[in-house]
C-alpha cells in the first residue's frame, strides 16, 4: 500500500518557564492512502501535538513529516489545499448563517461559485441541515455545529481529512451521524486521520490505531489485533483493553 503520510523520528519540544517539555518523543509511522487512521491516548499523550504538526499548524523540533509527498517543514503551502481539518474547537461565525459560513470557507479555498452552491446544497441535505441553511449558527446545538464544520472541511474536496475528537460532547444519535459521514468520505477515496478518547470509536472506524502515551507511540496495529494483544499494565491504563470505556485522563 502507498503511504500518503510519512512520519519519521518526530520530536516536538516546548520550553516553558525555564522547563523543557518533550511533548512528542521520537515517533515514526505511516498512514496509507485510503485508510482510516486513529490516534488514541490520554490527555498529555502527545496526540494533539502530533495532529497539529501533521496539519502544518506547528513545526517539528526534529524529525520529518511528508504529506502527499510534500515536506511539512518546507512545503506547507502545497499541503494546505490538499487537507481538510475539523478542529475540536469549532471555528464557525455565529452571526453568519450556515450557508454563509460555508460560502466563506469555499471562497477561502477558491471553490468555483457554480460548484460551491451545488456542493453546499448537497452536503447540507446529506447531514440533515437543509432546513437550517439560513439560520444563524450562533443558535445551533453542538451536534449541528459539528456537522456544519465537517462540511466546511470537505467543501474543497481534500485528499486527507483530519478530525480532532469527532465525538466529544455529542449525543449518541449525532455521534452515529458523524461516524456515517466518516465512512462515506472514506468510501469516496479520502484518507481520514483522527484523534479520539473513545475506544468504541477507534474500534468501529479505524483500519489501524496508534496508541500514544507520554509522548511516545506504545502500540500500532488494527483494532482486532490490539484487542488480542497481552499488554503491559501501563498500556492497559491507556486503552483499557478496548472495553469501550472512555480513556481516562
Amino acid at each position: 500500500m502507498e503511504p500518503i503520510i510519512e512520519v519519521k523520528n518526530l520530536v516536538k519540544v516546548f520550553h516553558s518557564r525555564g522547563r523543557k517539555i518533550t511533548a512528542v518523543n521520537d515517533v515514526s509511522f505511516d498512514v496509507f492512502k485510503g485508510e482510516i487512521f486513529g490516534m488514541i491516548g490520554p490527555n498529555g499523550a502527545g496526540k494533539s501535538t502530533t495532529f497539529s504538526m501533521l496539519t502544518t499548524l506547528i513545526k517539528p523540533t526534529s524529525g520529518s513529516i511528508r504529506v502527499a509527498g510534500f515536506d511539512v517543514d518546507k512545503q506547507d503551502d502545497k499541503i494546505r489545499p490538499l487537507i481538510g481539518i475539523v478542529p475540536q474547537k469549532l471555528s464557525l461565525y455565529p452571526l453568519l448563517t450556515a450557508r454563509e459560513n460555508l460560502e466563506l470557507m469555499g471562497n477561502l479555498y477558491n471553490v468555483p461559485k457554480t460548484d460551491m452552491e451545488v456542493k453546499i446544497d448537497y452536503y447540507l441535505k446529506l447531514v440533515g441541515l437543509e432546513a437550517s441553511a439560513d439560520r444563524y449558527t450562533g443558535g445551533f446545538s453542538g451536534g449541528m455545529k459539528q456537522r456544519l464544520s465537517v462540511i466546511a472541511a470537505v467543501l474543497h474536496d481534500p485528499q486527507i481529512l483530519f478530525w480532532d475528537e469527532p465525538s466529544t460532547g455529542l449525543d449518541p444519535q449525532t455521534r452515529n451521524v458523524i461516524w456515517k459521514l466518516a465512512r462515506k468520505f472514506n468510501e469516496e477515496g479520502k484518507t481520514l486521520v483522527f484523534t479520539t478518547h473513545y475506544m468504541e470509536e477507534a474500534d468501529n472506524l479505524c483500519d489501524r490505531v496508534a496508541v500514544m502515551d507520554s509522548g511516545k507511540m506504545v502500540a500500532l496495529d488494527n483494532p482486532e489485533r490490539l484487542k488480542e494483544t497481552t499488554v503491559s499494565t501501563n498500556l492497559e491504563e491507556v486503552f483499557v483493553h478496548f472495553t469501550g470505556e472512555e480513556v481516562r485522563d
